[in-house]
């Protein structure tokens, strides 16, 4: 027997943003249990553990930027044992950077085999033998996670199954790199070298695609996910590379637009494929140095030799050292046209790609008009630009007769470098409107679990960022309850008063402790003195000592009698204080009991909202 958690997508999806929040273990578990209350109306029937990939031995000094939770699901009694590994989207720069590398270029999947060390410590974590295949190991994946987690389980057999929700889709290219199988067969079939990694890229896209769902048919099963229309990773998910594996259940989570899939579409794959010949030199850059090196690469420009003050930095470089001037500017002249042609695709396509934001209802034909205008700006600034870098060459490699060293000139043409590099800035800000960041919000909206969450709504059940909300109406008029927080209030605040009443309880016992019963207990010592003295007065004499100056003269006491008087304990009655403390305690249930009540009537036709509340 297991719980079966797959069944529910809503659950699923709610628990794979918690990924997202850096929960304590203590605080995940909690997460999880109120939602599984939430979406099955009863109480969670196993006992969890979490383990985090920070803690993983296997990623110690890991510098993919994996990143995932395991939720270990176990109990006996009622027979469950099964594991969910929730493997965490694009979050900073190293992702992002990640995204480049494998899944545009296709030349990186270290991600996918951290998934897999992950996973094999994880059985180790909660005592699961790696070769033990009745325990399911399940996938929860959002965005980048999707392509770490089916591309595990391709290579590696990872997983059992695999849950995502608007993934970045496997990429042909990478399991080229990865899987030998995969790259032998694929070889032989399209008569091209396995040992030429590049010649890959030269196989007509539509033949690799159907090559690739063909070979991974049947682990292909073992992936299910749902996609929205709207998502801007769908949009580019049928760019040359991908391949959407799998069962896919596809919704319209923003029927406003149409998203950017056309727009995508659009875009020949001549040009999708020098944007690709990008990705792969930036790859290869990033693994020489950093991105100091990607920079230098790429563009041939060194950051150090030109920052701020463009004049005062070139004297500066021709004291030290001209040749490294000089080296940069024959550098940037090999490089930039390449980057050039790049940059201009886009220019080229501009009244294609804005034309079809305008069809999708996301920017008006003004909004149009002037981001056309911004990038042509920016490509005649970078045309400038290689003119400079030209003209910087010709004054050292191309004269007959004999120069001065060429800092003057080179002076001019920097300050003019400089004002092109101050202009595409400028431009750019243009994109820093209010108007474009509510265009990229909503864009990058589709792309969340929230959005999909509301758009499988059912019923009188909605969702409010990944909280349940409850609907109902009174008086003609529809009241919307997020049950989630309300749970939370009622929880959190009976927590909270039971807490102030061990405290109160703590306190009480710290009044008879350390105030009545330590009278009682100096008082009992006293009286055990005093007749200790009566009882024995010889034994008292020495304190007769001082009063003989005489060594052969001595006195006796025979009879000692003490006069004590102790007065009873005053000033320390706290009755008053703890009374008052109780009654606080007692209001604070009441008003959370009638919080409760308040939110039960407004659904007292549905046992639901009780039986929830009583659970909790």
């Amino acid at each position: 027997m297991t719980i079966q958690l797959s069944n529910s997508r809503e659950f699923r999806l709610r628990i794979t943003e918690l990924e997202y929040s850096n929960l304590s273990h203590k605080e995940f578990i909690q997460e999880v249990q109120q939602i599984y209350l939430e979406e099955f109306g009863e109480v969670l029937p196993a006992n969890i553990d979490i383990f985090h990939s920070s803690e993983s031995v296997r990623l110690e000094g890991d510098t993919s930027g994996y990143d995932g939770t395991a939720i270990h699901f176990k109990s006996k009694e009622n027979d469950i044992n099964e594991i969910y590994v929730i493997s965490q989207g694009s979050q900073g720069n190293d992702d992002w950077t990640y995204n480049i590398k494998a899944m545009f270029a296709g030349k990186d999947y270290s991600q996918a085999q951290m998934t897999n060390e992950f996973v094999k410590d994880v059985k180790n974590e909660f005592q699961i033998s790696e070769k033990d295949n009745t325990v399911p190991i399940i996938g929860l994946s959002h965005s980048l996670a999707h392509n770490n987690n089916t591309t595990a389980l391709l290579l590696y057999n990872t997983f059992d199954e695999v849950y995502s929700v608007n993934g970045a889709q496997t990429n042909y290219y990478q399991l080229f790199e990865a899987d030998t199988n995969f790259q032998r067969e694929l070889a032989k079939t399209f008569s091209i070298s396995p040992d030429n990694r590049n010649a890959i890229y030269t196989i007509d896209p539509k033949a690799l695609e159907a090559f690739t769902k063909d070979y991974y048919s049947q682990k292909a099963k073992r992936v299910h996910q749902t996609i929205s229309y709207d998502d801007p990773l769908y949009g580019a998910s049928g760019v040359r590379g991908f391949v959407t594996l799998g069962e896919v259940d596809m919704i319209d989570t923003n029927p406003t637009y149409k998203g950017i899939r056309e727009l995508v579409d659009e875009i020949p794959d001549h040009v999708i494929e020098d944007f690709q010949q990008l990705a792969i030199n930036f790859t290869v850059a990033s693994k020489k140095d950093g991105n100091d090196q990607v920079i230098k690469d790429l563009v041939g420009f060194d950051p150090e030799l030109l920052n701020g003050n463009p004049i005062a930095n070139i004297s500066g470089t021709y004291l030290l050292d001209q040749s490294k001037f000089s080296d940069m500017v024959e550098s940037m002249n090999e490089k930039v046209p390449d980057l050039l042609d790049n940059v201009q695709v886009i220019t080229q396509n501009a009244d294609t790609i804005f034309g079809k934001l305008v069809e999708a209802n996301y920017i008006t034909t003004d909004q149009k008009t002037e981001l056309v205008h911004v990038f042509e700006k920016v490509k005649k600034d970078l045309q400038d630009i290689e003119d400079i870098i030209w003209k910087m060459d010709q004054i050292r490699f191309d004269s007959v007769i004999p120069q001065p060293p060429p800092i003057a000139g080179d002076a001019i043409l920097a300050s003019r470098l400089y004002h092109n590099y101050t202009q595409i800035l400028s431009q750019l800000e243009t994109l820093n409107k209010e108007e474009y960041k509510k265009l990229m919000d909503t864009i990058v909206s589709s792309h969340s679990i929230a959005e999909m969450l509301e758009a499988i709504r059912s019923g009188n059940k909605s969702y409010q960022g990944t909280d349940m909300v409850y609907s109902t109406s009174q008086n003609g008029e529809t009241i919307l309850v997020n049950i989630s927080a309300s749970l939370r209030m009622y929880r959190d605040g009976k927590t909270v008063i039971q807490e102030k009443e061990e405290a109160i309880r703590r306190f009480e016992l710290a009044v008879n402790r350390e105030i009545e019963e330590e009278y009682l207990k100096q008082k009992h010592q006293v009286f055990t003195k005093v007749n200790d003295i009566e009882q024995n007065p010889a034994h008292y004499s020495m304190y007769l000592r001082k009063h003989i100056y005489f060594s052969r003269l001595s006195k006796t006491i025979r009879h000692i009698s003490v006069h004590e008087s102790i007065p009873p304990l005053q000033g320390v009655d706290f009755d008053y204080e703890l009374s008052a403390l109780r009654k606080q305690v007692t209001k604070g249930y009441d008003y959370i009991e009638k919080y409760r009540k308040a939110i039960e009537d407004l659904f007292h036709e549905d046992d639901r909202v009780s039986t929830l509340f009583s659970l909790i």
